[in-house]
């Protein structure tokens, strides 16, 4: 002691003794609290009420441990069927998403499908039109070539170029115009309109114009606008105009026969037939007569076949005015 003096100052000395002093004082304070304390547990372990309390505070502490095992498992149980059922919710949606999506491919690749088959068919059916107009092209051109030698002579072809060229071959013949060589619904009629492709009979339609045959509706006068003019007028007019054309028609051959059709229906109103003695004269009228132009007038010259004029004839408004 008297070594460690001399090594440390006194205050700390003090301060030291102190520190030592309120230790053994802890010691003994804890040592008297420990004991009390034991003393108290052993005089209520002495007790039988205590113990009593005791063994039914831990009965009811496992009563709850094992209600709360319980509640564990049966929330762990519903989080089970709860998944088991989000699964099954998910693994339908994923079922029909699938379907949905594989419905979608099915009817995008039946589009694609389809388009393709269309434009297929479009293109099939373009070339098909311009492997017929090829076709009719180069019909057309051995026809001419064929009528030009027909013109200069040459009747090897005369048969060919007199057939029949049928408008609807898979149907029955029109009657109207079996019986006058015209229709009122042109290209659009239903029936087969029999058209020669040489003949001695040429028809321009609409040639002969006069205002006693049209009786379309006038703005001012109804369809009254032809009253004022009788049939003497209109034979005059007829006239001039027969001693107007049969010259030009005959500087191509023998002409038996010329009738203008004075019926006031579009199809009929104005038409005149031109019947030549011969075929040849009948095409070369053709060959200078189509495409020119007369009144301000384009016209269009067409072969007919043979036409009964008595069976043609049906009345007062279908007069023709014979040659």
């Amino acid at each position: 002691m008297a070594e460690e003096s001399k090594s440390i100052s006194r205050k700390e000395w003090r301060k030291l003794v102190k520190k030592l002093r309120r230790k053994r004082i802890r010691q003994k304070l804890a040592e008297f609290r420990d004991g009390a304390a034991a003393e108290s547990v052993a005089r209520k372990l002495a007790e039988p009420t205590y113990v009593a309390y005791l063994r039914e505070k831990e009965q009811l502490e496992q009563e709850m441990l094992q209600r709360q095992e319980e509640r564990s498992r049966y929330e762990h149980a519903l989080w089970l069927d709860r998944e088991r059922q989000a699964q099954a919710a998910f693994q339908e949606k994923r079922k029909r998403l699938e379907e949905e999506q594989r419905e979608e491919i099915e009817k995008r690749e039946k589009i694609r499908k389809e388009f393709a088959d269309l434009e297929r068919k479009v293109k099939e059916a373009k070339a098909e039109k311009e492997r017929l107009m090829e076709e009719f092209r180069k019909q057309q051109q051995e026809r001419e070539r064929m009528f030009a030698e027909f013109l200069v002579g040459i009747d090897d072809h005369a048969l060919t170029l007199r057939e029949i060229v049928h408008s609807r071959p898979d149907r029955d013949a029109c009657v109207f115009f079996g019986k006058v060589g015209a229709c009122r619904y042109g290209a659009r009629c239903s029936s087969n309109h029999p058209t020669p492709g040489l003949s001695e009979l040429l028809l321009v339609p609409n040639f002969f114009a006069h205002p006693a045959l049209d009786h379309q509706q006038h703005p001012e006068y109804g369809l009254d606008s032809s009253i004022e003019f009788d049939d003497d007028e209109l034979y005059r007019c007829y006239s001039e105009f027969f001693l107007d054309i049969v010259e030009e028609f005959e500087s191509f051959g023998a002409i038996t026969g010329i009738f203008v059709c004075r019926n006031y229906e579009p199809h009929l109103r104005g038409n005149v037939y031109v019947q030549y003695a011969s075929l040849r004269a009948a095409a070369k009228a053709y060959q200078r007569m189509n495409g020119r132009f007369y009144a301000s007038k384009q016209l269009r010259v067409e072969f007919r076949s043979p036409i009964v004029w008595t069976s043609a004839v049906c009345g007062k408004l279908n007069e023709m005015y014979p040659f």
